[in-house]
């Protein structure tokens, strides 16, 4: 232990000091001390019942640095029994930050080496040398020079090597003609197939997403006779921005059937009669999916809607059982299929039934996945903690809850009971009062007495713009505007677009089906006043530093919304209870969800105890609402009415008179073996 605790204060006390000429941050260096305490612990279990580690670690602790710097130094200098770390972020653009950066600085402090880490992604994320060639007509010749280029140099094979190493923004129509696809076997022995196939090997550090980690699961347990792309025994399994985790834990165990195959065996198998309960649910699908705006989304169905199922599955398995003999044998699996799908999904005791829809891509299914949701997340967690030291990260795991509540929330929240895991709270280094110039609207303004105006999109992104425009003329840094769905962001960003702002700013917007593109990333970087249009994934994992991302403007506060499965779930569990108290418990996990996001949209503003912006809500919310009145005032944001005293607050800034006291860190108060 003494040898590996003085290994882990070098890193921090000197070598991350000197690489960027800075103290090094308490909390840190506490987390990275508990994240090694804990994996010596879990040894002495001999992988039995090991605790799970939570880490609520604030934005500005630096957690990835604080998990990976002592799990390395526990693989390669302590007698633990784990041989490889597997880090997973909530999505793929966070993989590649972690990738790009964090990877780098690990070989610079020399705790690995070049091929000691690997990248993980899924198999359509990896090009594939012969579908290149055999569709590299279809690439204009500057194209071509490029991708010739990439497959002789590439290293991994990566989409994401191709956009960030050889510059080449490469569209989703393009790629699909060059990765590898789903389903089908390329026997290609080119850079993207080895580096896939080597995944499996015990890499000392392998970077991964959720969604991998939780198909490696269920590979392993499923029983299904397909080979796992990460091993998960014997490991350090570390999960970044836990907080996205359930959502996509659902998604891995959701079962899906495309409504084309419903139709097709339906207007083969069924009379005119029996097509009427069909025809009424086809009806009513493409009536809601034509009312979305972004043509993607989910429908939860009612029970009338099961009703007109119950039906229709009825008469498949009648017209099934009829023809077993007659019917053609691919005719006879098809009718099967759907059949064996629908009755299965019509046990409404046993699952959660939805729609899921993208117009754009036409992909149209209907979803079931079993109501059992907490007993399954609990069984995945066990698994993983029996073989693996297993690690939870995250900055609002308990959305910052009070001591004593803290351990209660993640209990009910992961299914657990508080013997089964350790909770491990860091203080945050920012100091929000003085680093952020709060802007709502006025307690007079009519949106607060008629809160109902952000439900009309087009006069509440017209406010917005309008807003946005504003802030512009009074700063001179980047602003991110971050919205809760893509029609707002559209709105918004293409009433930018046709403004004409002061500053010569650039207007980025997110593309749609995309999440964080590493070039647009890099552009508002490099442009410094530039404004990005983003949702979704911009609230998490999105850092800009410094003067390129001084303002922050929030469309609406990121409620969790009715048709949303996770939630729609979750609520399901709490009526079954018969609890009186069961509306009032439903609106605890509204208010938990809602600002355990707005604290992850708020950190994209905050990065060093160095930066310093505003942050305009134009929610009538953040006014009407005493529990968001309260949330803000608790964490000491100050929300005025009007940019009065915003001036000041910048030159106090720009003129060195405001002064952040991180918390001073002190070797001597640190703390070698915490977690026993």
């Amino acid at each position: 232990m003494k040898r590996a605790a003085k290994e882990i204060i070098d890193v921090f006390e000197k070598k991350l000091t000197q690489k960027y000429n800075s103290r090094p941050r308490h909390s840190q260096v506490q987390m990275a001390m508990d994240v090694y305490s804990y994996i010596r612990s879990c040894r002495h279990s001999a992988f039995r019942n090991n605790k799970i580690l939570f880490a609520e670690a604030p934005v500005g602790t630096g957690k990835s640095l604080g998990a990976l710097v002592p799990s390395i130094i526990a693989t390669k200098i302590s007698d633990v029994p784990y041989k490889g770390i597997i880090y997973a972020t909530a999505t793929i653009g966070l993989q590649s930050q972690l990738w790009h950066e964090e990877q780098s600085t690990l070989i610079e402090l020399e705790l690995l080496k070049k091929n000691e880490a690997k990248s993980a992604m899924g198999k359509t994320n990896f090009a594939c040398f012969e579908r290149y060639m055999d569709n590299r007509k279809e690439f204009s010749a500057e194209e071509q020079t490029l991708l010739d280029l990439f497959f002789d140099k590439t290293i991994t094979g990566l989409k994401d090597e191709l956009i960030k190493e050889f510059g080449f923004d490469i569209s989703f129509t393009q790629w699909d003609l060059i990765n590898i696809p789903k389903g089908k076997n390329y026997k290609c022995d080119c850079v993207g197939h080895k580096y896939r196939r080597n995944l499996k090997k015990n890499n000392c550090l392998t970077i991964t997403n959720q969604q991998q980690l939780l198909a490696a699961y269920k590979a392993t347990y499923s029983g299904e006779k397909y080979t796992p792309i990460l091993n998960l025994e014997n490991k350090i399994i570390v999960v970044d921005e836990a907080h996205e985790f359930q959502s996509n834990f659902l998604e891995a165990n959701t079962y899906r059937l495309q409504f084309s195959e419903l139709k097709t065996m339906a207007t083969r198998f069924l009379t005119n009669n029996q097509m009427k309960s069909f025809n009424r649910i086809n009806s009513k699908l493409i009536k809601e999916t034509h009312s979305v705006y972004s043509g993607r989304g989910t429908i939860i169905f009612k029970n009338e809607d099961i009703n007109e199922f119950r039906s229709l599955s009825s008469s498949l398995s009648a017209a099934l059982k009829k023809g077993t003999k007659s019917l053609q044998s691919e005719h006879h699996l098809s009718l099967s299929k759907v059949a064996d799908y629908l009755e299965t999904m019509l046990l409404s005791d046993l699952y959660k039934v939805w729609y899921e829809f993208d117009t754009k891509y036409k992909t149209y299914e209907l979803c079931y996945a079993p109501k059992k949701y907490g007993e399954d997340l609990r069984l995945f967690l066990k698994r993983l903690s029996e073989k693996n030291a297993l690690i939870f990260m995250s900055g609002t795991l308990t959305a910052n809850s009070g001591t004593q509540k803290a351990p209660a929330i993640i209990a009910k929240n992961w299914y657990l009971k508080q013997e089964k895991f350790i909770l491990q709270r860091y203080a945050s280094i920012f100091e929000w009062d003085k680093q952020i110039f709060g802007k709502t609207m006025k307690k007079t303004d009519p949106s607060v007495s008629n809160p109902s105006i952000i439900y009309d999109a087009n006069r509440h992104c017209f406010r917005i713009t309008h807003a946005v425009i504003d802030l512009a003329k009074r700063i001179e840094g980047g602003i991110l505007v971050l919205t809760t769905s893509l029609e707002y962001k559209d709105k918004i960003g293409k009433r930018l677009l046709d403004s004409k702002l002061e500053n010569d700013r650039e207007i980025l917007i997110q593309k749609k089906d995309e999440s964080q593109n590493p070039i647009t990333v890099a552009k508002f970087k490099q442009e410094g006043n530039a404004i990005l249009v983003g949702s979704g994934s911009y609230y998490t994992g999105f850092s800009v530093p410094g003067r390129s991302l001084q303002a922050l403007v929030i469309s609406k506060l990121p409620f969790p919304i009715k048709s949303d499965p996770l939630f729609t779930i979750k609520m399901d569990e709490i009526i079954s209870l018969h609890s009186e108290n069961r509306e009032n418990q439903i609106a605890e996990l509204k208010y938990f969800l809602m600002f355990s996001k707005l604290e992850q949209g708020i950190g994209r503003l905050i990065r060093t105890t160095k930066d310093y912006g505003t942050l305009v809500v134009e929610d009538p919310r953040v006014i009407s609402d005493e529990k968001v009145a309260k949330w803000f005032e608790e964490r000491d944001i100050n929300l005025h009415n009007d940019y009065v005293g915003m001036n000041k607050f910048y030159q106090d800034w720009q003129n060195d008179k405001i002064t952040v006291n991180a918390e001073e860190y002190v070797r001597s108060e640190i703390f070698e073996n915490r977690i026993k």
